[in-house]
């Protein structure tokens, strides 16, 4: 893509998102259905995200506010939209009017959705939340109050659809998680729920990759779908079958020849073994790239590593070339992504700047622009966005 008009960019591949969809709902129990979380911006990736799963005709998206599922409409998706981070009283009328789904933790939730229903005379329906040990939103199993059931399970106008609750360590540990089911499945049973006609959801990608019998009938797939693992190493996803689904590229603004001893950037954290040839490349933390990468990442040139040396600036970065003669001014550089037989996965900048790798990724919305790739037949086209 050397002829992408752009300093930075995010290159999106609509065949791998395609073929990562098509893995999940393989890998789903027959017949349950796959949610795809697309909060944050769709993990930094950006709402076509959305609206290309949508065209691929799935049909049930998750959101973390009312404001982001205003904007899933606005670019055309349609179909279910789950507010999975709640709403506050006041949204409740906007929720009712564009047919959202909330996900209910509190009587307050319901009793602003009673009244917003009432006056719009429009019917609501819901998913309740049960805490079975995340700490954050939903009903804890201990307090729930069984009234709630007698009052919504036949409500004429707000209405319960679903039942879920959230596991908050299936990447980490097992037993916590089989614990967490465990109790989602007793709550299920002590209120003879198991019969009803609802929706259970409980797995999020983590879950859903490790723990099968866990799938119920939907599963809340944010991270995976994106090709990415939820924890530092690619594994889980790689012997999935899933592929990254964005690149990051930019470009070398400049290439100059330093002496030895010759200190790097802010700071002069990086000093000069010997001559070296320096690129500066037009990406820096204002574009996502954290800053306590400096000195520890790596880049693809050419199809070859090179080393990210000195301090990251702002909107610039410098790494050594003295290896790649054949770098030029100009040339593409990749941050994630493949470059040859090349290739760095954002769980490897996860690793070297202890984070996570929904972290790195929700960073890339501050990439300004995207291009979303298409292949069809080895035909590869572009559109810019």
């Amino acid at each position: 893509m050397e002829n992408i008009p752009y300093h930075s960019w995010l290159e999106i591949h609509a065949d791998h998102l395609q073929h990562n969809l098509r893995v999940l709902q393989t890998l789903a129990h027959k017949e349950a259905r796959i949610m795809a979380v697309v909060k944050a911006f769709c993990y930094g990736h950006g709402l076509e995200i959305a609206k290309l799963l949508y065209s691929f005709g799935l049909r049930d998206f998750g959101v973390s506010s009312v404001e982001e599922g205003c904007e899933l409409k606005k670019v055309g998706v349609r179909g279910n939209i789950y507010i999975l981070g709640g709403f506050l009283p006041w949204e409740a009328e906007v929720v009712v009017q564009e047919e959202f789904i909330p996900i209910v933790s509190s009587r307050r939730d319901l009793e602003s959705l009673r009244s917003a229903a009432k006056k719009l005379a429009k019917r609501v329906f819901f998913h309740l939340k049960i805490d079975t040990g995340m700490g954050r939103l939903g009903f804890l199993p201990s307090e729930f109050p069984p009234s709630i059931l007698e009052e919504y399970l036949g409500d004429s106008l707000v209405q319960m659809g679903g039942v879920l609750t959230h596991f908050s360590s299936a990447e980490s540990d097992a037993e916590y998680t089989r614990g967490q089911f465990a109790l989602f499945r007793e709550f299920l049973e002590r209120h003879r729920l198991s019969s009803k006609n609802l929706v259970y959801h409980c797995c999020n990608s983590a879950a859903f990759l490790q723990f099968p019998e866990m799938h119920l009938h939907m599963s809340r797939v944010g991270i995976a779908l994106l090709g990415v693992s939820p924890t530092i190493h690619s594994k889980l996803t790689r012997e999935s079958g899933l592929e990254p689904v964005a690149q990051l590229k930019t470009r070398i603004k400049y290439i100059k020849c330093l002496p030895s001893a010759f200190r790097v950037g802010y700071g002069g954290t990086f000093t000069t073994s010997r001559e070296t040839q320096v690129a500066i490349v037009a990406l820096g933390y204002a574009q996502g790239v954290f800053r306590n990468l400096s000195n520890k990442m790596e880049v693809l040139v050419r199809g070859k590593r090179a080393r990210v040396i000195g301090n990251i600036s702002m909107d610039q970065l410098a790494i050594d070339v003295t290896e790649i003669q054949e770098a030029q001014e100009g040339d593409v550089v990749t941050i994630i992504g493949e470059d040859g037989a090349e290739r760095i996965e954002a769980e490897e900048l996860a690793r070297l700047a202890n984070t996570i790798p929904h972290e790195i990724l929700c960073s890339l919305k501050k990439v300004p622009h995207r291009v979303v790739l298409y292949e069809r037949d080895r035909v590869a086209t572009r559109e810019l966005c």
